[in-house]
Parts: structure tokens; sequence; C-alpha cells
């Protein structure tokens, strides 16, 4: 993924408008700096690399970093040119610079004053406001001047044009969203602009408008500036993917600041969403509009929705939302969403699939196609949920119940991402993880990963290699952090010094419960696996069903009432006895398991002896008495009398 969309000298000197005159704090950093340059023009590259590791491992503050390149600008610009290892690092330190003004930049009232600057008769002070506005707002800077777009001044207009066509990346988002206004100068006024900045991620709004705008003079502007000839619903499509696949075509980290535009009128409003989801909700927003052109996006509109409920359930204060985010889901048709699911299984989204998955497990479905295709994913979760939702629709044949029985006997399964550009050494210890139980997913270089990230539902821990071949560990784990899901997951970085599977397994912290989704799963699969119990074809998960006996009552219970309909030799028979017998188990599964007994014996005559029922009878458990006495009655295993005495 492209880091900046401008030109290094550009992104540079903006990152140098904010540096105060105060001297570096972190002089060691700048010592360091300084070695590594020395050996960078003395052509020792190994040594120049491990410095500005140093820096980095060093994790300078945002403030350190800006002072930093206020003392370091040309070197930055010669280490920018040199590529690799050495771009990387001057732009880590761009990013960490840049971070220090996103704060002071969402201050909308500042950014009018300034922007008057922009219209000023000397074009000194027009050019110096104008970088000041960018550099200080980044996109809201574009607030001011996109409402100057619909001036009645003229002159107004032009000035807002210019100094919005030498503002970069950063205010392509808002112009696309200006582009959409009612406004009909506003709309060629931000033509206008995004014709200069050239930016290609523009191209299907610029198409869409050249066709369909209702005003002749947009549709003609536009028509001079098309930069592809493919229909404006497909470009639309293969835009959304973009965001939200964050590829080289989307939304760089720098850029995202959090928010996303709206407008009306001349009025461009900014307002705040999840950083984590600002990709996804731009993807959404031109699915619809490729829809609205007559493409049938509906599987891709029911993946976004998917991913973003399952981001939103891991945000504090996001169920609100989850819950919109699923209702519009589930408007969607049933073919449409069995279609998002086999595009969500297809691409590995497990997050997406799994409450595709959920969605397609309710009342009124009668589409199963989706749900067999995900039983066949090898991604564990998405196969066993799938099954779940088979067979709770009452679908359950043979696969079925084996893939359920198979569920039975999962574990609150570990998950791993491995970053790595080392295919060789991250292969080895994916294996490494896999000996030990544990999930591992391998991504080969930093953008790579973070999308996996953004896809992912649950992670255990991060490993990623020092140096990738598009960025820094450092700025990976920013980036992972970040993201409310994983702000405590632990991150491990692969230098110098060895790291093994055993060293981040044995520093596994305790499940949460969001962590608990493989018990959860067992539970889910015993429960499911009472539909073919009942109907007679549970058989074959017999072995399954009594090994969890012993596992916790969310498994146990449901496991133990399976039993009752599926269980037919005196191994189950002991096995339940043995739960009732245990006075540690708790009161449910004990009852669970006497009244499984109880069916057992009702279809197969296989009985319990007696005196086990007699024995927990007398422990003062109301309800295990009952199923108790329930069981001796069933299988005439001798009357015992009682009598009244108030």
């Amino acid at each position: 993924m492209s880091f900046i969309r401008v030109s290094s000298s550009l992104v540079l000197g903006a990152v140098l408008f904010f540096t105060p005159a105060t001297q570096i704090s972190a002089q060691e950093d700048s010592n360091l700096f300084e070695q590594g340059m020395v050996a960078f023009h003395n052509g020792n590259f190994d040594l120049a690399q491990s410095k500005f590791r140093e820096v980095i491992s060093e994790n300078p503050s945002n403030a350190d970093a800006l002072l930093l390149l206020h003392q370091s600008q040309d070197a930055l610009l010669e280490l920018l040119i040199a590529g690799g290892e050495f771009e990387t690092f001057a732009r880590e330190m761009l990013a960490s610079a840049r971070a220090e003004g996103r704060t002071a930049m969402r201050d909308t009232d500042a950014a009018a004053k300034a922007a008057e600057g922009c219209f000023s008769e000397s074009y000194q002070d027009r050019a110096k406001a104008i970088f000041a506005l960018h550099q200080n707002y980044g996109p809201f800077a574009a607030v001011p001047l996109v409402h100057a777009l619909g001036d009645s001044n003229e002159s107004r207009r032009l000035a807002a044009v210019y100094a919005l066509s030498r503002m970069g990346a950063n205010v392509v988002m808002p112009l696309m969203t200006a582009a959409r206004s009612s406004n009909t100068e506003v709309r060629l006024g931000a033509l206008h602009a995004l014709n200069v900045l050239n930016d290609n991620r523009a191209s299907a709004l610029i198409s869409d408008l050249a066709a369909n705008d209702a005003d002749g003079s947009v549709r003609a502007l536009a028509s001079e500036i098309l930069q592809s000839g493919a229909s404006p619903a497909s470009q639309l499509i293969a835009q959304a993917w973009s965001f939200f696949n964050h590829d080289a075509n989307g939304l760089s980290s720098i850029e995202n600041h959090g928010a996303m535009f709206s407008i009306d009128g001349r009025n461009l409003v900014a307002y705040d969403v999840p950083q984590s989801l600002v990709a996804a909700e731009w993807a959404k927003r031109l699915m619809l509009r490729a829809g609205e052109l007559g493409a049938d996006t509906s599987a891709g509109l029911a993946v976004i929705y998917a991913s973003e409920v399952a981001i939103l359930n891991g945000i504090d204060g996001g169920e609100e939302q989850a819950a919109a985010q699923r209702n519009a889901l589930l408007t969607l048709s049933t073919s449409s969403i069995n279609s998002g699911l086999e595009l969500a299984v297809e691409n590995n989204m497990i997050a997406a699939a799994q409450q595709l998955i959920s969605v397609l497990d309710g009342a009124g479905n009668s589409d199963w196609a989706g749900l067999y295709n995900a039983m066949g994913s090898n991604v564990p979760m998405i196969s066993h949920s799938a099954a779940v939702a088979l067979s709770n629709r009452g679908q359950y044949g043979a696969d079925v119940v084996q893939n359920l029985a198979t569920a039975v006997r999962l574990e609150s399964k570990r998950i791993v991402h491995i970053i790595d550009g080392d295919s060789v050494r991250a292969n080895s210890m994916k294996m490494a993880f896999g000996d030990m139980g544990v999930s591992a997913i391998v991504s080969n270089d930093g953008a790579s990963g973070l999308v996996s990230m953004h896809l992912a539902s649950n992670v255990d821990a991060f490993v990623i290699a020092e140096v990738l071949p598009d960025l820094y560990a450092s700025r990976v784990s920013k980036s992972i952090k970040e993201d409310p899901r994983f702000s405590d997951v632990a991150v491990y970085v692969l230098g110098e010094d060895a790291l093994t599977a055993i060293d981040v397994i044995d520093n596994f912290g305790d499940l949460s419960g969001a962590r608990q989704a493989y018990a959860n799963m067992a539970a889910a699969a015993a429960t499911a696996l009472l539909h073919p119990a009942h109907a007679g074809d549970a058989d074959s998960a017999v072995g399954s069903l009594a090994g969890a006996l012993n596992r916790q009552d969310s498994v146990a219970v449901p496991s133990a009432m399976a039993l009752g309909f599926a269980g037919a030799s005196s191994d189950v028979a002991d096995a339940l006895l043995s739960v009732v017998a245990d006075t540690e188990r708790s009161s449910e599964v004990r009852v669970a398991s006497a009244n499984a007994l109880s069916n057992m014996f009702a279809r197969t005559g296989v009985a319990a002896d007696a005196a086990y029922f007699q024995s927990a009878m007398t422990e003062g458990d109301a309800a295990l008495s009952e199923a108790c006495a329930r069981a001796i009655g069933v299988m005439s295993a001798g009357h015992i009398s009682a009598g009244v005495s108030l």
C-alpha cells in the first residue's frame, strides 16, 4: 500500500511546518540518527540500518520525531530517495511526526478563519495561507473551502478551487463527498480540484458524474476529465473493494483521521467514525451507489455489513450501531446473504462469515447453499458455525453430524497472526504453532498483515518481523493497538534475538469472554446435535458426546441430553451414571445425565445401577431427586415409598 500520495518534498515540508523552536528531548535518538547517516554516506549500509532500527526501537514520541525531522530534513529526503529499508525508516518518522498535528486538525472554526487567507489579493499571502491551512487541518481544511465553492462571488469560487487543488491526497475524500452536493457550483468546483489532483480513487466518481449527473455543465466537465472508459458501476464496485481490502488504491493510514464527511448544499460536515470502520464505510457508500446504477452489489454489501457488525461488537458502546448494521444486513435477500457468505468464505473473512452464518440461522430461510459451502471451509470456526446453523434449521445429514461431532471436541483454540517477509521462517513458525494446537495466519508484508488484522475476530498474539518489505514492525504494531479489539493483545517483534512458538504460547493471557469462541462452539455443537439425536441420526457423534461429559456445563449438559436420544450401550450408561454420582459436579449436569439415562432406557432397555440414583436422592437437591426418582421408575428398579409428616 502506498504510504503517501504526494511528493516526498511536500510531505516533508508538511510535517516541518508544525515544528516548534525547542530542542529535541530525545537526544539519544538524534545521535543514533546522525551515526546512521554517517554510516549511510560511507556506504556502510548494514550499520546504517542497524542505527535506524535502534531509533525505531526507542519508540520516539510524535513530538520527538517532529523535532528530529526539523534537524534532519535533507537527510530524510536522501533516505526517501534511497528506497528499501531506508525509505521505510524515513516514512516511519514522517508518520510519527504527522500524527502530532492530528488532534488540532479537527478545529473547523479555526480552519474557517485560517482559510480567509486563501482569498487574499496577494499571491504570496495566498500561497502561505494555503500551505498553512493544509498542513494544520489536513482533510478538515476542505470544510471552509468547499463552502466557498458555492459562493456567489466567482473569484472566491476560483480561489477555493485553486487552494483545494494544491492540498494533495488529504482532501480527496472530502472532495469526493462534495462532488455529490445538490449545489451545481460545488460539484463543478470539486471536479476542477479533483482533475488537478489526479487521484485515481476519484475515477469512478468522475465517470458516474459524466454519465448520470442531472446538470449538463457537470456532465460536460466530467466527460473532459474521464480517467477510464469502464462503466461507472463497475468502477464504483472495484473502488469499493479497494477501500474494503485496504489495497494500494484504498485509504492509507495517514489519511484515516477517524472521520467521514456528508454534504448539504455547500456545507461539508465531518462526523466521527471509528478508524477501523472508515474504509468499510467508504466501501459501503460506493457499493450503494453502484446498486443505484443497476449493478447487483448485494453480496458485497452483505460482506461489508457483516464485517462492520463484527468490528462494532468489539468496540465499547458499539452495540447499538452493530444492531443497526445487522438489521440492514437482514433486509437483504436470503440469496444475497448466501452469496455474501460464499464470498467471505472464499477470502477467509472469518468474522464476516460468522456473522453471515448467524443471520442465515434464523426464521424464514430455506436456501442452504451458502451454509453447505461454508461447512467445507478449512477454517474451523466457519465450518462448524455453518454446521450448527444447518442442524438448527433441520438439515442434519451425515456430513453435518460428523462436523458437529468434531466441533464438540473443540477446546478454546488460540490464534496467532504472523507478519513476516521471510516466508520460510514464517511458515516454519506456523508449523511450530500448529504442532502445539495453535492456529497461525501468515502475511508476508505489513499491508497484508493489517488487512488480515482488520478482518479477524479473535487473535491471541501478533508476531511481526522487525523489518517488513513495506513497513517497520513498530508502525504495524501502532495500527494494531489503535484497533480497540486488539489493544490488549501481545505483539512480539522478530529481531536478532530468537523467538519461538513456545515463547509466545507461554505468555498467552487468560481468555476473555470474547475469546471463548471454541468453547462456545463446542457448546453450540452439542446443543445442535440434539436435533439429529431426536431424529435418530446422531449415532456417529456418540463418542464425541460421551467424551464431552467431563467438560464445563455449557458443553456437558447438552451432550448428556443428546446422549439420552443417541446413546445405546452400557459404556454410555456408565459414563452418564458417573456424572450422576459425582457430588462435585453441578446439579444441572447431574439432572441432565439422570434424565438421559431414563430416555436411553426407554429407547434401548440399557439400565443403570439404581443404587446410585437412591444415593443421589438423599442429598437434598430437589431437582436431582426428581430426576433420579423418575429414572428408578422408568427402569422398574423398585418402588420407594414416602409418608406425610407436617
